[in-house]
């Protein structure tokens, strides 16, 4: 089979809102696939990979493709900061084949910027989405709908 590589999504919370409002935070996401001519949205930014040996593929100033090892179609998360919008305070990983559901108070990322379905898998294995809860600050919480492939 195809040797797979671990990917970790490191992300720095701040304890304190108070301080954290100070500074912009993450209030969007999106995923791009390069191969279908998409590209980071104005405002945002892409994900780059952190820490990893140059002996081993890796390097600091390339973006993080979430498909390494997995199939042949590059994907990649992006990010826009803002000190406006409703900040993310957490993400997790979602495989509808094997019966997880979107947790309560969490949003799935279910297209990319062109309408393609946000699968983390690209073409290839069992569908994988990102899915988000914000911080809503004058929005009462939205029950999620459920995923439909």
């Amino acid at each position: 089979g195809r040797k797979t590589k671990k990917l970790y999504l490191n992300i720095k919370k701040e304890q304190n809102w108070d301080r954290a409002a100070q500074r912009p935070c993450v209030t969007s996401l999106a995923l791009i696939f390069p191969d279908k001519n998409e590209f980071v949205p104005p405002g945002f930014s892409v994900v780059r990979r952190y820490g990893d040996k140059p002996s081993e593929g890796g390097d600091d100033q390339n973006p993080a493709n979430l498909n390494f090892g997995l199939s042949d179609e590059p994907v990649f998360l992006c990010y826009r900061r803002s000190r406006e919008g409703n900040p993310i305070t957490g993400i997790v990983p979602l495989q509808p084949a094997i019966g997880e559901a979107v947790p309560e108070g969490f949003t799935v990322l279910e297209r990319t910027p062109r309408n393609f379905v946000a699968n983390l898998h690209g073409k290839g294995g069992a569908p994988v989405f990102l899915a988000f809860r914000q911080r809503l600050a004058t929005l009462e919480t939205l029950r999620p709908l459920p995923l439909v492939l």
